[in-house]
C-alpha cells in the first residue's frame, strides 16, 4: 500500500504572526500549488527506485534463465496450484482455473496478513520480527544463491566453492542487518538491499504459467484495493496500528524513498523556525462544536477525563476547560446560550455551562476545572520567560504537551524544535515492498514476450503510479499502489500484444513515407 500521511495544519511562529487557516471546503476543492510541489517531488523520489527494479527484474529474468531452470521453476511452483492449466483445455477453461487458483493463494494471503496484524497489535514483536528476518535470510541466502548458481552455470563464471558460500552468508547477514537494524548502515545500502530483495522475488514468480501469473497480479489488484479501502481491510487496519505515537517500528514492509530538503509536506513547519505553536483549537464566540481537524488531544480525549464522585481541581483558562469538556465548580455567566454538547441529565450544570455562548475576554479568564481522580491533569507554570503556560500530563504524571492561550481566547500548542530536530524530521514518502515485487513481475512476464510489451507496461505502471501520488495528495490518507497501475498494465499488454505489435511489424515490412 502507499503510505504517506499529509496533513494541513496551521502554525504560528515564535514571533506571534498568524496564519488564516482555510475552510475545509477551500481544501478539499482544488489541489493547491504547494500539493502540486509536493506530489511532483514524491513522484520523482519514488519513481527513481521503481523503475530500477522493473528494469533489473526484467533482465534477470530474460538472461539469468535457461531451458531447464524454466521448467524446474514451473515444477515447483505448481505445488500451489489447485488445478493445472493445460493446452488442450479453451481460453475460457484456463481462465476460470487460473482465477480460481489465484483466488485461493489471495486468500491465503488475506489470512497471512490479518495474522501479522494480530501480532503487530498485541505487540509480539520478537516473534514477527524474527519470523521476518528469518525469511529475509532465506531469501537472500536461498533464492540469492539458486540466482547466482544459473549465472555461473550459464555464463560459465569461475569460481570456488568456499568463495561462493562465503559470499552468500555474508550477502545474506549484511542484508538482515541492513533491512532490520539500520543503524550505522547508509541508507543506500537499506535501499539497495530492499530493491534486491524485490528483484529475487520477481525472478522466482515468474516461474508460475502465464495464465496463473496474469491472473495471479489481477486478484491482488483487486485485493489491495479492498484491503486498504475497506472499514475491515487487513492493510488498513496495520497502516492505522502503526500511524499511532506508540507504534513500535516495522522494518522490512516498506522503501523509503527521501526527498528534497526544500519539498515539505503541506502544513508542516519551515526549517528555519526554531520554535512553533500549534493552534489547537480556537474557540469562538458561539461555537459549540468539538474541535476538528488534527486531533492534538488524542491521548487525553474526554473519555479519558471521566469525572467521579472524589473530585480533583484545578485553575485553567476556561478555554482549555472547553477543549477537554471538563466540569467547572461554578457556572460562568454569559448573554446567550446554546443547546449543550453532552446530553448527559446526571451533569447538565456543568455541560451546559460550557456549551454557552462565550467572549473572548471569558475564554482567557482562568476557571476552577474538575480532573478525575487517578486520571490526567493540567498544571499552570510559568516558563523561562515568565509567560503562562498549561502543562497537559496523563494519570503517571508524564507531561504530554504544553498548552498556551492567547489574546483572542485560541488554544496552541507548544513545540521546541531545534535546528537539528528539524533536519532529522521525517520528509519522506513510503511504498510497499509487496508494489515494488508485483510491478517487477508483471513487466518481466512481459518482457518474456517482446520488449514492446515489457516497455508498454514499464511506462504504464509509472504513469498509475503518478495518478495514485496526485490523489494521495488529494484525499490525505494511504491509498493503494497496485489496482491502477496493474489494471492498465495488463489492459495495455493485451493492446499491445494484439494490436500495437503487430501494426509495428506491418509498418517494418511496408515503410510507409511521409
Amino acid at each position: 500500500e502507499l503510505s504517506s500521511v499529509m496533513t494541513q495544519q496551521e502554525v504560528v511562529a515564535s514571533d506571534g504572526t498568524h496564519q488564516q487557516p482555510t475552510t475545509n471546503n477551500q481544501e478539499d476543492s482544488s489541489l493547491s500549488l504547494e500539493e502540486l510541489l509536493y506530489s511532483s517531488s514524491s513522484y520523482h523520489a519514488i519513481a527513481v527506485p521503481v523503475t530500477i527494479t522493473m528494469i533489473l527484474s526484467a533482465l534477470t529474468v530474460i538472461y539469468i534463465n535457461t531451458d531447464e531452470t524454466i521448467e524446474a521453476g514451473e515444477d515447483a511452483l505448481s505445488v500451489y496450484e489447485t488445478f493445472h492449466p493445460s493446452s488442450e483445455a479453451s481460453t475460457a477453461q484456463n481462465l476460470g482455473i487460473s482465477l480460481v487458483n489465484t483466488l485461493i493463494m489471495v486468500s491465503v494471503i488475506g489470512a497471512m496478513t490479518f495474522l501479522i496484524v494480530l501480532l503487530y497489535k498485541y505487540r509480539c514483536m520478537k516473534l514477527l520480527l524474527g519470523y521476518m528476518m528469518f525469511s529475509s535470510a532465506m531469501l537472500l541466502g536461498f533464492l540469492g544463491g539458486v540466482i547466482f548458481d544459473v549465472a555461473i552455470n550459464k555464463y560459465a563464471l569461475d569460481i570456488d566453492q568456499f568463495s561462493f558460500y562465503f559470499f552468500l552468508f555474508n550477502f545474506a547477514i549484511v542484508g538482515v542487518a541492513a533491512i532490520f537494524w539500520q543503524k550505522g548502515i547508509p541508507r543506500v545500502v537499506t535501499q539497495g538491499y530492499l530493491i534486491g530483495t524485490s528483484v529475487i522475488l520477481a525472478w522466482q514468480l515468474s516461474h508460475f504459467n502465464a495464465w496463473t501469473a496474469w491472473a495471479l497480479l489481477f486478484m491482488l489488484a483487486l485485493y489491495d484495493l479492498c484491503a486498504v479501502l475497506t472499514p475491515c481491510g487487513p492493510l488498513k487496519a496495520l497502516v492505522n496500528l502503526m500511524q499511532r505515537d506508540d507504534a513500535p517500528e516495522m522494518p522490512g514492509l516498506l522503501y523509503e524513498a527521501q526527498l528534497p530538503r526544500e519539498a515539505r509536506r503541506p502544513g508542516s513547519a519551515s526549517n528555519d523556525a526554531p520554535s512553533t505553536t500549534q493552534q489547537i483549537e480556537r474557540p469562538s464566540p458561539g461555537s459549540t462544536e468539538q474541535p476538528v481537524g488534527e486531533d492534538p488531544v488524542s491521548c487525553e480525549r474526554p473519555e479519558t477525563l471521566v469525572i467521579d464522585d472524589s473530585p480533583i481541581t484545578g485553575v485553567i483558562p476556561l478555554a482549555i476547560a472547553k477543549l477537554y469538556r471538563l466540569p467547572l465548580t461554578e457556572p460562568v455567566q454569559t448573554t446567550d446560550s446554546f443547546t449543550p454538547l453532552l446530553e448527559d441529565e446526571s451533569e447538565s450544570a456543568t455541560n451546559e455551562t460550557l456549551a454557552q455562548h462565550y467572549t473572548t475576554e471569558q475564554l482567557v479568564t482562568e476557571v476552577e476545572a474538575v480532573f478525575p481522580r487517578g486520571g490526567g491533569k493540567i498544571d499552570r507554570e510559568l516558563d523561562r520567560n515568565g509567560e503562562v503556560c498549561y502543562i497537559v500530563k496523563d494519570r503517571h504524571g508524564v507531561v504530554k504537551r504544553i498548552l498556551i492561550v492567547d489574546e483572542a481566547g485560541r488554544v496552541l500548542e507548544r513545540r521546541e524544535t531545534s535546528s537539528d530536530d528539524t533536519e532529522n524530521e521525517d520528509n519522506s514518502i513510503k511504498l510497499g515492498l509487496g508494489d515494488f515485487i508485483f510491478y517487477s513481475l508483471l513487466t518481466a512476464k512481459a518482457a518474456q514476450y517482446s520488449f514492446a510489451t515489457f516497455a508498454a507496461c514499464m511506462l504504464v505502471i509509472l504513469a498509475g503510479l503518478g495518478g495514485t501520488l496526485v490523489l494521495l495528495a488529494v484525499y490525505r490518507h494511504a491509498l493503494p499502489a497496485l489496482p491502477i497501475s496493474i489494471t492498465m498494465a495488463i489492459i495495455f499488454y493485451l493492446l499491445t500484444r494484439v494490436a500495437i505489435e503487430p501494426w509495428i511489424e506491418t509498418i517494418f515490412q511496408q515503410p510507409l513515407y511521409v
